[in-house]
């Protein structure tokens, strides 16, 4: 399925953040969004703002029970970064940032 650009920008996503792919069930009025981002990419550290290399990833899933009159749910591969003074720490998620996005679980 094309992903219009109106996805990627209600859920806030800029580079390297992507959609990786999108399903869509009209009987369920359901839409399964995967979420990744560009290997080998640098992200900010949560922490003191550092730009650093990710060191490993969790996959995590997330619900949103209206989003354009659907049920939603985003999968994605979150990346942790390692910051040297800061530890390992997951990144923010675009998504989660003011909207009514619930986590569920690690997928």
């Amino acid at each position: 399925m094309e992903q219009p650009p109106i996805f990627s920008a209600t859920l806030g996503l800029s580079p390297p953040w992507h959609i990786r792919s999108m399903s869509f069930s009209k009987e369920e009025r359901r839409v399964d969004i995967d979420i990744d981002f560009a290997n080998g990419s640098t992200f900010t550290c949560p922490i003191c703002g550092e730009d650093v290399p990710v060191c490993k990833t969790e996959n995590e899933t997330w619900h949103h029970h209206d989003f354009f009159l659907f049920i939603a749910y985003l999968h994605a591969r979150v990346p942790v970064v390692r910051c040297f003074s800061c530890g390992m720490n997951a990144v923010k998620r675009p998504w989660a940032l003011g909207s009514e996005f619930t986590f569920v679980k690690e997928a």
